[in-house]
This record gives structure tokens, sequence and C-alpha cells, in this order.
């Protein structure tokens, strides 16, 4: 690159520093100086001025940025002012400053540069396209291949340490859900934000009592509560998100459904839920759920698995408000037609100047000859629901204060210990199975299946894997219910203490203690109860653990 040019050049010094290079400044201060950005700047004048042709039009500087691909700022900016005529020479500090992608940065070398007229000068490998020969331009080429696998390399070892971290349940994102802040002094573990977590404990509370999530919304934003971005944004965070659309970001109903959906609040870490297929493309993939990273115990719960758990309901059932109603009524998603299994629906009567409300079957409400009426009046329904219910609570009291003659939390401690057989037999099913769908396989290669036969076993075996995990599914929220009282040092049963002085019917009430209501002709109506397998394996554990045999069977259902 010593040959004299009568030429005039106009030069872009093109600058950048990545994460990927390890030459980032880290908190000590320290650097690494051969690519630091002055470092670069440095050797490229010392270089013009050595080639009095080369005059300089601007400097271009991408800190930070990837080599992995060319989506920068300031390589953009350069290419336009190239494509305008501004500039016709580019000169970098070494090939991998251009680029690190040895298509994509042959692409340029090959195509792009040659098409509009520029010279590319690499310094440390003394390459010019000016003057470069055929050995000039294979050894450009394998030094892209050695770039390249550089930063294949760098990005497999960043993907194996962040999975590594993720299933230890280290936290390994960039911000923090609402509700919880980076711990000051280990920046993977999380703790709570007590602001914001009252805020999440009240949208949990009032979705069980009946709002709507976008009256939960409206709420927020009538008190003035920061949304979780502007919360963010407060906190001196520089937080973005697609999802806003305005300058000021706002509670709405799909905000506070995220935040109702999230087990985080129950102390379970779920990360791995996107990715992208290869360092070279920022295509963002969702993943199946089964193969999310799922960590629990990792912080502090903000929400009982009960709550949760209740939520996750009240949103399946999809309830909505009647018009100018901020809540849903006390019974609304629980009452179903005895006979036909039909949703019974609300309707209401005016006469002689009065108001009544029923409750009808919604199938014969749509079509007269499917089952029948069903009717019954709200207020008649709620005097014996709340009768039935009251004594329900009394019971369940009862039997709280036979089991405090046991050893604490002895019948929790009982149930653990029968969940955790249970789930290590399921456990041993999906191992077997496992090990049988392997066999087949190899059976298959030898000849002692056909393929008919295989795909007969192999759909048979997956569905004993199936079932096996739904159970173990089953029992393992099961487990987390009873742990959660145990954790606080609270009986399962006493967790309906609250409801021991109730004078009226709370939707709170209903949903935490009625599964269905079913409704017949006649005005009869029978309440299913939730948990009444616990009861009567509570009742059974009494009956093993005292002398005392007199003690009375509690009603399941109750029919009035």
């Amino acid at each position: 690159m010593n040959k004299i040019i009568d030429q005039t050049f106009k030069v872009a010094i093109y600058l950048r520093l990545s994460k990927e290079d390890d030459d980032l400044s880290c908190s000590s201060g320290a650097k690494s100086e051969s690519n630091s950005i002055s470092n670069q700047r440095k050797l490229i004048y010392d270089f013009m001025k050595l080639h009095p042709e080369l005059e300089l039009y601007d400097e271009y500087k991408d800190d930070g940025k990837s080599g992995s691909n060319f989506d920068r700022a300031e390589f953009q900016r350069m290419m336009k002012d190239i494509e305008a005529g501004k500039v016709n020479c580019v000169v970098v500090k070494d090939q991998s400053r251009f680029g690190r992608d040895y298509i994509d940065v042959g692409k340029y070398k090959e195509k792009i540069f040659p098409k509009l007229g520029v010279r590319f000068i690499t310094i440390n490998e003394g390459y010019d396209s000016l003057s470069a020969t055929s050995s000039d331009d294979l050894a450009f080429t394998i030094n892209s291949f050695v770039y390249d696998f550089y930063i294949r390399d760098i990005s497999t070892k960043i993907r194996t340490n962040l999975t590594a971290k993720k299933q230890n349940g280290e936290y390994a994102g960039a911000f923090v859900a609402y509700g919880y802040v980076k711990d000051s002094n280990d920046k993977s573990k999380l703790v709570v934000d007590q602001f914001a977590a009252d805020v999440v404990r009240d949208i949990f509370r009032w979705k069980i009592e009946g709002l709507s999530p976008q009256n939960i919304a409206v709420r927020l934003n009538e008190l003035g509560i920061p949304s979780p971005a502007e919360y963010k944004k407060l906190s001196g965070s520089n937080y973005k998100t697609s999802f806003q659309t305005s300058s000021k970001a706002v509670w709405s109903h799909v905000s506070v459904r995220r935040i109702l959906k999230n087990e985080i609040y129950l102390g379970v870490m779920i990360q791995g839920k996107r990715t992208t297929p290869n360092y070279k493309t920022k295509t963002v993939v969702t993943k199946a759920e089964s193969e999310w990273l799922r960590v629990e115990g990792t912080h502090e719960a903000i929400i009982s698995v009960r709550d949760f758990e209740l939520v996750q309901e009240l949103l399946r059932d999809d309830t909505h408000c009647r018009a100018g109603d901020v809540t849903v009524p006390v019974y609304a998603g629980r009452i179903y037609c005895g006979d036909c299994g039909a949703t019974a629906v609300r309707k209401t009567v005016s006469y002689a100047g009065k108001r009544y409300v029923y409750y009808v079957c919604n199938a014969n409400k749509h079509d007269k000859t499917v089952c029948s009426r069903h009717s019954i009046r709200e207020d008649i329904l709620g005097q014996v629901i709340y009768q039935t219910v009251r004594h329900q609570i009394d019971l369940l009291l009862d039997v709280d204060k036979a089991l405090r003659q046991f050893e604490n939390l002895s019948w929790e401690k009982h149930k653990l210990k029968q969940l955790d057989a249970s789930i290590e037999i399921q456990e041993e099913v999906v191992r077997k199975n496992n090990t049988l769908r392997l066999g087949i396989y190899e059976d298959l290669r030898a000849g002692l299946l056909d393929r008919s036969e295989y795909e007969s076993l192999k759909k048979e075996l997956a569905e004993r894997i199936a079932e096996a995990t739904a159970a173990i599914e089953k029992l393992n929220k099961e487990k987390r219910e009873i742990l959660d009282g145990v954790s606080k040092q609270q009986s399962w049963i006493e967790q309906f203490r609250q409801y021991e002085n109730v004078t009226e019917l709370t939707r709170p009430m209903v949903i935490h203690l009625i599964e269905r209501i079913n409704i017949f002709e006649d005005s009869n109506i029978e309440i299913v109860f939730r948990h009444r397998n616990q009861i009567e394996e509570i009742l059974r554990f009494i009956s093993e653990q005292t002398t005392d045999k007199k003690v009375l069977a509690m009603p399941i259902r109750e029919v009035g």
C-alpha cells in the first residue's frame, strides 16, 4: 500500500467497539487497549499521514455494536454518504472492525463496494482493494472465516452460560417484572419492591372481588398509580416497550392481565420463552411451553398459590360485568343447570312496579326444545347459599379445632408425604415408558416390529407418558397449595377463618369456597364445595389419629 497514487480519495473512517470482543470498558475502568476506539482512531490517522491521497470526509463510530450483522446506525449513515457520492474510500483498522459475518463482509468487498467505486482498506491485514492481488483476496477470505468462527464461538459460550444461569434459577434478563427489583448485592436474584408488590396484591384482590381487567386498569389510573412502564422510568430505568402507543404509558387491560397470569408472583422463575435461531439473525422465535426453563422457590412470593389458581380459573371463565356495573355479580361463573350442565344466565323481570332477578338455563333460553327453564329467583338462591355456606364454614372450623389436639400442621405433613409418594410413582411411570419407547425403536430397526406396530405402540406409550405427566402437574399443584400454608405456619383450614363472622355473601367467599351451584326444577339447588377431597382426607386422618371415633362425617354436597 506504499504505491504513489495521483487520485484523491474522500475517506470514511469506520470505528467499531463491541461486547463480544471483550473490548468494552468494565467496572474497574480497564479496557482492551488494542481494540479501543481511541487506538483504532490513532492507528488510522497515522496511516493516512503516510498516504497523502487519502482526505478525511467523516468519522463513523458504532460504540458497543455487534459485528455479526450490519444493522448499525453509523454504518448505515456511512453507506448513505457513499451512495450520495460523498465518500469513495473506507478505511478500518482490521476486517473484524468492519464485520465478522464472512458472507456479508464478502458481499461488501466483492459486490457492493466495487459497484459503487469504493476503495476498501484494512490496515492490519495490509489489504487495499486498489492494488489487491489474488493472494491478498485469498488471505482476506481466510481472515473472514476466522473472524466469523470467533463470533460463533463467543455466541455459543454466551448462550451456554445464560442457559446454565437460567437452569439454576438465576435471573438473566435486563428488566425485572413489576413488583420486584434486582438484589443490589446479587443482580441474578430478585427481591420484593414493596410499593409495586402492594399494587400487585391489590390487582389480584380486585379480580377475586369481581372486577374485570379493564375495570382494574381504570381504577389504577384513577388512583394515579404509575403503570409498570412509567414506574420503571421513575425508578431510573431506560425501559422501553413496543406496547406503549403514547408518550405516557397508562394501565390497560393488557398490562393487568399480564400481571394476573405471571407465575413470577408465586416465587417461580420462568425464563427462556423466546430465542433466536443463531447469532446471525435477530428474528425472535417463541419456544414451546415444554421448553421453558421453570425453577420454583427462587425468590419471595407476592401472591399465594390458592389466590393465583383462583384468578387463573376466573380468567378462563371470562365473566362479564353488566352495563353500568364495576364488578360481576356475586355468583357469576358458578351457577349451572343441574340437568344439562349448561351455564345459568341472569335475567331481570319487572312486574307490578317491582324488579325481580332470576337465573335460568342458558341452553333452554336459546332453544326451548332443549332442557327446561330451571328458573330460580336470585334472592331465594342467595338465602339458601348463605345458610349452606355458613354451615360449611362452621364445620370447617370445627374440624380445625379437632386438628389442634395433634402436632402442629400434622395433617399437612401427612398429606405432603402422600403427595411425594404419588409423584414418585408417576415419575417412575414416565421413566419406564420412555425406556420402552426407546426399546420399540430399536425393535423397529432390528425388524422385530413393522412400521404399523411401531406407530401403534409409540402412540400408546406417548399417551401413558402424557397421562402421568398431567397427574404429576396436578399433584404438584396440590402440593404447592399446602406448602404455601406450611411456609406461613398456617393450617390448610385456617385460611377460611376470615369468613367466620360474615353476615352476607361476598364474591371472594363464593370464589374461595364454592366450585359450582347446580339448579334444578322446583327451585332445588345443589352446592358443590371446593376442597371436598381434602376435607374427606382430613376427617379420615382425624379418625385414624384419635381413639374417639365420634367425629361426624362432614357433608360434601348440600342440597336445598
